[in-house]
């Protein structure tokens, strides 16, 4: 077991925080984020698996890894219907603990220093809007690695990488000493963090967005209505993207969502956070002290 690290921040303790993968299929994939998750040198934060009606059986898989965590891994999951992204994390957000929330997707591993990062920096009133590397599924640890050793992607690995055509935007995975905010850049929805008030304030995600694309502008957007301040920073906040083929985007369907939004001023979700109803998902719980 790795031992637990002191939670503070410029003297100041600034836990808890919910962690929410967003996860379908891939349980390979999804334990390799699993141990990277487990081995942040931030510690008290709950995570919570967003399961969008994956095939797998992700319950081995989480209580073979409840242990490793403080707090218990939760699992919600609906009915597999296509892409629903949006509609799994309204109840991820639901049944959240906390007041803040990061949001990643399955196939974004976290540096060590990525949630400790996100508690760090984000402000009341505010999200974290953050980016990724590239990284080739073949470059990317074991499981077992990652847990002993952690993801070694550092800045000299990931410039070799690069010259081998292996690892793109490898800007965004150096880290500094020192964090440096960028200019509005948008939320990318597999790395960004928000106050759970901010997101029942717009009704969360729009669950009306089915099938991927335009969902993150579109929750952007909202927010931004709402009045809150979307920040990126650069050199802190750092996970790696294992690359795999690129999926279809259902650019029109979800553009035309997008564009009413925006000629309505629509800050709240019109299928959102208030539209859940007991018993329409599954929630597991995986306490890691009833599994040890």
């Amino acid at each position: 077991m790795q031992p637990q690290q002191p939670n503070h921040l410029n003297g100041q303790a600034r836990g808890p925080v919910t962690a929410v993968i967003a996860c379908y299929g891939d349980s390979d994939v999804v334990e390799r984020n699993l141990a990277a998750f487990a081995r942040q040198s931030f510690r008290d934060f709950e995570l919570i698996i967003a399961d969008d009606g994956s095939p797998e059986d992700y319950g081995p898989l989480l209580e073979r890894w409840a242990p490793r965590f403080v707090h218990p891994i939760q699992h919600v999951r609906h009915e597999d219907l296509g892409f629903r992204k949006t509609r799994v994390l309204n109840r991820a957000v639901r049944v959240s603990r906390f007041d803040r929330l990061i949001f990643v997707d399955m196939d974004c591993l976290p540096h060590q220093d990525f949630v400790r990062n996100h508690v760090r920096y984000l402000e009341p009133g505010g999200v974290l809007a953050c980016r990724r590397v590239n990284v080739q599924r073949q470059d990317v640890p074991a499981v077992e690695q990652i847990w002993q050793h952690g993801l070694q992607f550092g800045a000299l690995r990931l410039f070799h990488l690069w010259l081998r055509g292996r690892a793109g935007l490898i800007e965004h995975g150096i880290v500094l000493p020192v964090a440096y905010e960028t200019s509005y850049r948008g939320i990318l929805g597999s790395n960004f963090s928000a106050w759970k008030s901010d997101l029942e304030k717009i009704n969360g995600f729009n669950a009306e967005f089915a099938g991927p694309g335009w969902e993150d502008t579109d929750i952007d957007y909202r927010l931004r209505l709402a009045g809150v301040k979307i920040r990126t920073l650069r050199h802190k906040i750092v996970e790696y993207h294992v690359e795999h083929p690129v999926r279809v985007i259902s650019d029109t369907l979800n553009y035309e969502r997008l564009a009413a939004v925006q000629a309505k001023q629509a800050m709240r979700a019109t299928v959102g956070l208030a539209e859940i109803r007991e018993g329409d998902f599954e929630h597991m719980i995986y306490d890691p002290k009833s599994a040890r």
